[in-house]
């Protein structure tokens, strides 16, 4: 059985955990936020692994992916501006299979990606995208955050 998050106001992105503890994150060019990375994620259920897209040219492959934590973050509106709900996925990226799936030839990009020392994501000056990134992913790898979804907050 498959099952995708799929929500018109809803978007999903995936947070990537390497063996040094450094975390994949993007920024649109002129944002100051550093945040997950934009992808499309389905989910195989009921097993806990997902098929995932980063959605940027850069990316020419698909993976699979065990994903049993999730971070759902629903931000607050602000005035003028419609911010969407968003799932994030969080992956090690030692247990991420990459998987052919269609390849693309062309790259055209406007977004940085850098890997991140999660001790840098956790600090309250670094400016992450939601604020509580750096504890969410401080706990799926130490594992005292439960499978499933979990709500972050502002």
């Amino acid at each position: 059985m498959r099952t995708e998050f799929r929500n018109k106001s809803l978007r999903t992105a995936l947070t990537v955990i390497d063996h040094e503890e450094r975390v994949l994150l993007c920024r649109v060019h002129g944002d100051p936020s550093w945040r997950p990375v934009a992808s499309r994620v389905i989910r195989l259920l009921p097993s806990q692994f997902s098929v995932i897209h980063v959605l940027d040219s850069l990316f020419s492959h698909w993976f699979l992916a065990r994903t049993p934590v999730v971070g759902r973050y629903n931000p607050l509106p602000e005035r003028d501006r419609l911010e969407e709900s968003t799932h994030i996925f969080a992956v090690r990226r030692s247990r991420m299979r990459s998987i052919s799936l269609r390849a693309r030839a062309r790259v055209v990009t406007n977004v940085d990606y850098v890997w991140h020392p999660l001790s840098n994501v956790e600090d309250e000056k670094f400016d992450a995208y939601p604020r509580e990134l750096g504890l969410f992913l401080r706990g799926y790898i130490e594992g005292w955050i439960p499978d499933g979804v979990i709500t972050l907050v502002e």
